[in-house]
């Protein structure tokens, strides 16, 4: 599994980098692959920049301008492992 953070080092954006390592280790997935996206034309790709942050789960876009509730996150994080098997 791979999950890239799109943004450019703001509060929310680092908010939902630590979320998600968090959540991570609470399901034991020490395989996944994390990265922080921080250049603009690599983010307008998936989205326009003042709709930070934004969240990609294996190439696919799914959130942008928010941090995701905690439950939710955790939902998305393994169902994208269990497709990802």
């Amino acid at each position: 599994m791979k999950i890239e953070v799109l943004g450019t080092g703001c509060y929310n954006c680092i908010k939902l980098e630590t979320l998600i390592e968090e959540i991570l280790v609470e399901l034991g997935q020490t395989d996944v692959e994390i990265v922080r996206i921080d250049d603009e034309q690599t983010i307008r790709k998936y989205m326009p920049l003042d709709e930070l942050p934004g969240l990609v789960i294996n190439g696919v876009l799914a959130s942008v301008r928010e941090v995701p509730d905690r439950g939710i996150l955790k939902s998305w994080l393994q169902n994208a492992k269990v497709k990802a098997v």
